[in-house]
């Protein structure tokens, strides 16, 4: 093995050098072998394997007590690939809104219960609102794309989420009353898209729409964001109808026919 750096976690390190192992191998592989080809002691090995095995990452198979790699790798592996899909199968599609409306167009989607950007297209209005891709959305009841995936979820998983991050005022403009935001949500879920009104940045509007995947369940979101004096108010209505139809053509793309 390599010899890692100080800011390394051991125990890190050697779990992905048994997932590497495994991951060459081309049939089960015994503890006594896996202890012969990684430089780990025998019960340091035996604890980490007994962790993998705990999360789904690495199955223990027969009497001998044999390792092979688990089914959760494929999952995270189908996750990923769904993230990547959405992004792909998107793209011209911003583009396309982006031109018509002029104005920034940003792709999100929820993972591990945190709200991400992954593709934007900015607008052609001259004004930047440029947020890096990857970044994250710590409060959803403040984002209109966070009011999309509190709208679809249940309202046990609801509280659960909303009693850990709670209300807080991220502007003067949030909404910070859960009779108010469930009013809100439910709107969100009639109308079929959720509307930001410099609730998260001041000066700031946003208007997103849910995509759906093949199995009809919510995969991410679309929407634009602009300034409030290049989106009025009086001509919000033009722009929903055009995110709306986008998140639709994207969740046709992405084989959702409900």
């Amino acid at each position: 093995m390599n010899q890692k750096g100080s800011a390394h976690a051991p125990a890190v390190d050697r779990a992905l050098d048994i997932i590497d192992l495994l991951a060459v191998c081309e049939g089960d592989i015994s503890l006594s072998e896996m202890v012969s080809r990684l430089s780990i002691p025998r019960q340091s090995l035996i604890r980490i394997l007994n962790s993998l095995c705990d999360r789904g990452i690495v199955d223990r198979v027969g009497k001998r007590g044999a390792y092979r790699l688990g089914m959760r790798l494929l999952y995270l592996g189908n996750r990923l690939q769904d993230k990547i899909r959405l992004r792909s199968v998107a793209r011209p599609c911003m583009e396309q809104l982006a031109q018509r409306t002029h104005k920034t167009v940003e792709l999100s989607t929820l993972d591990r219960d945190q709200l991400v950007l992954i593709e934007q297209v900015e607008g052609t209005e001259g004004i930047r609102l440029y947020t890096r891709i990857g970044s994250a959305y710590p409060y959803l009841h403040a984002v209109a794309v966070g009011k999309i995936y509190l709208a679809h979820m249940t309202p046990e998983k609801r509280s659960k989420v909303l009693n850990a991050i709670g209300l807080p005022a991220v502007t003067e403009h949030t909404i910070t009353c859960m009779d108010r935001l469930e009013k809100e949500l439910g709107q969100v879920m009639e109308t079929g898209y959720a509307l930001e009104d410099q609730e998260l940045r001041k000066g700031v509007r946003r208007i997103a729409a849910p995509i759906y995947d093949c199995r009809n369940q919510l995969t991410g979101c679309v929407g634009v964001a602009a300034t409030i004096f290049s989106l009025e108010l009086d001509e919000r209505e033009g722009v929903i109808r055009q995110v709306v139809q986008t998140a639709e053509q994207i969740s046709n793309l992405m084989g959702n026919s409900i």
